[in-house]
C-alpha cells in the first residue's frame, strides 16, 4: 500500500491526511467478512516480519545518526522492535476495547488503559520475550476476529470517535485502521533491521 510506504511525517502533510482518510473511509465501508479477511492479512504481515527474529535483534535500538524512516506520525524513530510491538499492542487493544464498549459487548480478555496520546507504549509488553510478543500479537488478532463475529451477530454500533490526525472514524473505519497501523510499524521494524549494527542473529 503506497500510503504507508512513504516516509513523510503525515501530521505535516494535509494531502497525505486526506489520502489516508479516504483509504479508511473506503476500507471501512467493506463488509465485516471483508474486514475479517483484512485481519488475516494483518496477521500474515506480522508473522513474516517477526518469524525469524532473535531476542538480540528484537532488543536492538537503531544508532544515533541520520533518522530512520518512521511512522507517519513521526513517533518512536529510535524504538527497538519490542517497543514498536508494545506500542502497537497497547493502541490496538485499547481500540478493540473501546469498540466493545460501544457495542455493549463483554470486554476483551486483556484489558488496557485507554490511549490518551499518540506514541504511547506498553512497558508490560516490552519486557516480554520476542516469542511471547508473537503470542500476544496472535492473541490480539484472535480477539479482533472474535470482535468482528460479535459485531456480525449483534450489529455494528452507530457513532464514531476521533483519531488525533484523521478526525472522527466509525467503528468499521477503526477496524480498517488496524491494517494501516500495522503497515506503518512493520515498515519501521524493517528499517531497524537494515540499520547499522543490527545483530546478525
Amino acid at each position: 500500500m503506497r500510503l504507508a510506504a512513504r516516509s513523510r511525517n503525515i501530521t505535516q502533510q494535509p494531502d497525505m491526511i486526506q489520502e489516508i482518510t479516504g483509504y479508511l473511509r473506503r476500507e471501512g465501508s467493506r463488509s465485516l467478512d471483508e474486514l475479517g479477511a483484512l485481519t488475516d492479512t494483518v496477521a500474515a504481515d506480522w508473522q513474516r516480519c517477526l518469524e525469524t527474529m532473535t531476542e538480540a535483534q528484537a532488543c536492538f535500538h537503531p544508532p544515533e545518526g541520520p533518522p530512520t524512516p518512521t511512522p507517519g506520525s513521526g513517533e518512536g524513530q529510535k524504538w527497538s522492535t519490542k517497543e514498536v510491538v508494545g506500542h502497537f499492542l497497547f493502541g490496538e487493544r485499547s481500540l478493540n476495547q473501546r469498540i466493545a464498549e460501544m457495542a455493549a459487548l463483554p470486554p476483551p480478555a486483556v484489558q488496557v488503559l485507554r490511549v490518551r496520546a499518540m506514541g504511547e507504549k506498553s512497558a508490560e509488553d516490552e519486557k516480554q520475550s520476542i516469542d511471547e510478543l508473537r503470542r500476544r500479537l496472535d492473541g490480539f488478532l484472535d480477539d479482533t476476529r472474535a470482535l468482528l463475529l460479535s459485531l456480525k451477530s449483534r450489529g455494528v454500533p452507530n457513532g464514531s470517535f476521533p483519531h488525533p490526525v484523521f478526525g472522527p472514524l466509525t467503528v468499521t473505519e477503526w477496524i480498517a485502521f488496524h491494517r494501516l497501523h500495522s503497515i506503518d510499524h512493520i515498515r519501521q521494524i524493517n528499517a531497524v533491521k537494515s540499520a547499522p549494527g543490527y545483530p546478525a542473529a
